[in-house]
C-alpha cells in the first residue's frame, strides 16, 4: 500500500501505511522486509525534500543488507543514498554511493522479491544526471544512452522517459534547441504512457524554457502544466520546480502579469511545504523515540523471561545474587538504550541547526537584501517582507525546538535565561518595560527535562504575547522561583486591561490550561489592576 500510494504521488498516505508497517516488524529482526522498509522510507524523504533524514534510513538499509549479504538489496540501498546525497549538493559522495550501487548490482538476479527494486537503468540515469550537474555533458551523454537502452531493452516504464528528459536538458544545455524539443517532447509521451504525471509536467517545463522568447508557445506549454496540476495528483516538489521554470522564463519574455502569478503560486507551495515539513519532522521524531522504546521493551522483556527461567532452576541460596546481577544487566542495557535514544536526539537537533537553520538564515539574508534594493519593485518588496516574517517565525519556533532537544539546556537556570532572553528581544523595539527576577542561582543544579521546558516556555509566550498584543499594559513582570525542590512557580504580570469576556476563552489561554495540566500542574488567572497568571508545577 506505501508503494503503491507512492507511485500516485500521495507521499502523506505511503507515509502512514509505511508505519503502519513498521508498527508490524520486529526491530530486533533483520530480513529482506526491514532492508525495504529503509529504503522506501529513504525515497520518502528524498520526494519531502528531508534528504538528511533520507541518507540516515539508506545507510540503515545498507547495514542490514550487508548482514543478508543480498548483493541487490545493497545496490538498491546505496542508490537512494546517492540521490538523497546529490541533492544537498554532496557530489562526490553521491558518485562514490552510485558507483557502489552499480558494482554491487547482480548481472543476473537470484531470486524474486515482493517490492520492486531499482533497476540498472535507474542507476545509469542517476550518473548521468550527477555528471550533468556537474557540467560533464559527454559523460552525461554516454552513461544516459546506456541507461535508455537498458531502459528501452527492459521496457522500464519510468526509465525510458527519464532518459529522454534527460537528453533534452543535455541537448538544451548545449544549445541543440530542435534536438531539446524533440526528446522533451517523446518523454512526455511516454510518461503519459505509463502514468507518470511529475515527468509529463517537468518535460512541460523544459519545453517553456525551450520557447523562452517566443511568449505565446511558452504559455502554451504552461497553460498544459496548469492543467495537468488539475486534473492530476503530483508531488508538490514537482510542481514548484514547474512554477521556478515558469517564472524565469516569464521574467525574460517580460511578462509582469504571470511572473507575479507564479511568484504567488511559489510563496503558496513554500508556506505548504513549510507546514507539511514541520509536521514530517515532528512526526519522524515521535516515530524515531517510539521505535527505540519498542527495541527497549523487547530487551526488557527477553530479561524477564531469562529471570523467570533461571529462578526455576537455581536452587534458593544463589537466588539473591541471581537477582542481583539480573538487577545490574537491566540497569546498563537500559541505559545504553537510552543513551542510543539521547545521541540520535542530538543528531536531530544538529541537523536540524546545522542544515534547516542555515538555510532559513540564507532565505533571510536575501530577503532582506530584496527590501533594500532600490531597483526592486513594491510588489516584490512586499513579497519580501512577508518572507522575512515567516522565515523569522520559523527560525524562532526552529531554535525553541532545537532548545527542548539538547539536554545541555536542562538546569532550571538555564531554563531562567532562555524565558529572559526571549522577553527582552520581544520588547525590545516597544515602549513596555520589562522586569525579569529570579531566586535560581547559576550553580543550582535543579533540572528540568526537555518536555517540561518546551510547554512551560510555550505558556510564558502566549501569555508575553497577549500582553503585547491585547492587552495594551506599559509594564510586563516575570518571575520564576523555585520554593522548594519539589515545586517551580512562574509568574507573568502585566499593567493592561486584563481579560474581557471576548478573550478569556480564547485559544491562547485555553493552551496554557491545557500544556500545564499535561505537566500536572495549576494555574492562576488574578485580574487586579492587570492580568497575573501563576503557574506551578512538580519537579520530579
Amino acid at each position: 500500500m506505501a508503494e503503491h500510494f507512492l507511485e500516485t504521488d500521495d507521499i502523506e498516505s505511503s507515509q502512514k501505511w509505511l508505519q503502519k508497517t513498521k508498527d508490524l516488524v520486529s526491530p530486533k529482526v533483520t530480513d529482506t522486509t526491514t532492508v525495504f522498509i529503509h529504503s522506501l522510507q529513504s525515497e520518502l524523504f528524498y520526494y519531502m525534500g528531508l534528504f538528511q533524514f533520507g541518507t540516515y534510513e539508506a545507510k540503515k538499509g545498507i547495514e542490514k543488507a550487508k548482514q543478508l549479504n543480498d548483493s541487490t538489496l545493497i545496490a538498491d540501498s546505496y542508490f537512494f543514498l546517492g540521490i538523497n546525497q546529490m541533492e544537498i549538493n554532496a557530489f562526490k559522495e553521491a558518485h562514490q554511493s552510485l558507483w557502489q550501487s552499480r558494482n554491487f548490482y547482480p548481472k543476473q538476479w537470484a531470486k524474486k522479491y515482493i517490492r520492486s527494486c531499482i533497476q540498472n537503468e535507474h542507476i545509469y540515469n542517476n550518473i548521468a544526471q550527477l555528471k550533468f550537474k556537474t557540467r560533464e555533458l559527454d559523460s552525461a551523454f554516454w552513461y544516459n544512452k546506456k541507461a535508455y537502452q537498458m531502459a528501452l531493452q527492459n521496457n522500464s516504464k519510468r526509465g525510458i522517459p527519464n532518459a529522454e528528459q534527460t537528453f533534452g536538458q543535455i541537448y538544451y544545455t548545449k544549445k541543440q534547441k530542435d534536438s531539446a524539443i524533440y526528446y522533451f517532447q517523446k518523454s512526455v509521451q511516454s510518461a503519459q504512457k505509463s502514468v507518470y504525471y511529475d515527468i509529463v509536467l517537468l518535460n512541460y517545463a523544459y519545453l517553456m524554457e525551450c520557447y523562452q522568447g517566443n511568449p505565446a508557445l511558452s504559455d502554451s506549454w504552461f497553460t498544459k502544466g496548469t492543467d495537468l496540476m488539475k486534473q492530476r495528483i503530483v508531488n508538490i516538489a514537482f510542481q514548484r520546480y514547474f512554477y521556478n521554470i515558469a517564472l524565469s522564463v516569464f521574467k525574460a519574455n517580460n511578462q509582469v502579469e504571470k511572473a507575479a502569478y507564479v511568484q504567488d503560486k511559489i510563496i503558496a507551495i513554500d508556506d505548504e511545504t513549510r507546514l507539511k515539513g514541520n509536521f514530517f519532522i515532528q512526526d519522524i521524531t515521535t516515530q524515531y523515540a517510539q521505535n527505540e522504546n519498542k527495541l527497549l521493551n523487547l530487551q526488557i522483556d527477553e530479561l524477564t523471561q531469562e529471570r523467570r527461567y533461571t529462578f526455576l532452576q537455581l536452587i534458593a541460596a544463589l537466588l539473591g545474587v541471581l537477582l542481583s546481577v539480573l538487577f545490574i544487566i537491566i540497569i546498563r542495557r537500559k541505559n545504553k538504550v537510552q543513551q542510543t535514544l539521547l545521541n540520535q536526539k542530538n543528531d536531530i537537533s544538529k541537523d536540524l541547526h546545522d542544515d534547516i537553520g542555515s538555510g532559513l538564515s540564507s532565505i533571510l539574508i536575501h530577503a532582506d537584501l530584496l527590501l533594500k534594493d532600490k531597483n526592486a519593485e513594491e510588489k516584490q518588496k512586499v513579497l519580501a517582507n512577508k518572507i522575512v516574517q515567516t522565515g523569522k517565525e520559523i527560525s524562532q519556533q526552529l531554535n525553541t525546538f532545537i532548545w527542548s532537544l539538547n539536554n545541555d539546556n536542562n538546569g532550571l537556570q538555564s531554563f531562567a535565561e532562555y524565558v529572559k532572553q526571549y522577553g527582552m528581544n520581544l520588547l525590545e523595539s516597544t515602549d513596555i518595560e520589562f522586569e525579569f527576577t529570579t531566586n535560581i542561582a547559576s550553580k543550582e543544579t535543579m533540572v528540568i527535562n526537555g518536555n517540561q521546558r518546551k510547554h512551560l516556555f510555550m505558556c510564558v509566550k502566549e501569555l508575553l504575547n497577549n500582553a503585547v498584543k491585547h492587552a495594551k499594559a506599559t509594564q510586563i513582570e516575570v518571575a520564576i522561583n523555585a520554593k522548594d525542590k519539589n515545586v517551580l512557580e512562574i509568574m507573568v504580570r502585566d499593567n493592561g486591561q486584563g481579560m474581557n469576556k471576548e478573550n478569556q476563552f480564547g485559544n491562547g489561554i485555553t493552551n496554557v490550561k491545557k500544556r500545564v495540566e499535561l505537566l500536572g500542574g495549576k494555574v492562576i488567572f488574578d485580574q487586579q489592576a492587570g492580568l497575573q497568571v501563576t503557574i506551578n508545577i512538580p519537579l520530579k
